[in-house]
């Protein structure tokens, strides 16, 4: 999964629309990018690789089976 920084609208694109952009915060204004980030969560663990949480998902699969 690729990290993409979250689109920033442009006054141009919402002005019009009757709504306004709030203010640049301090973290913006000194250049800190905001990511979202996907978790997955598999008997109490966390992932952010799928494959990860997968492989755990049928690793356990396996012991309840009594594999």
């Amino acid at each position: 999964m690729l990290n993409q920084p979250v689109s920033k609208p442009t006054t141009e694109n919402w002005e019009s629309e009757g709504g306004s952009l709030r203010p640049q915060t301090e973290a913006e204004v000194l250049g800190v990018t905001r990511f979202l980030s996907e978790t997955l969560v598999v008997g109490g663990y966390s992932y952010a690789n799928p494959r990860d949480a997968i492989a755990q998902g049928r690793r356990m699969q396996k012991q309840d089976a009594g594999l």
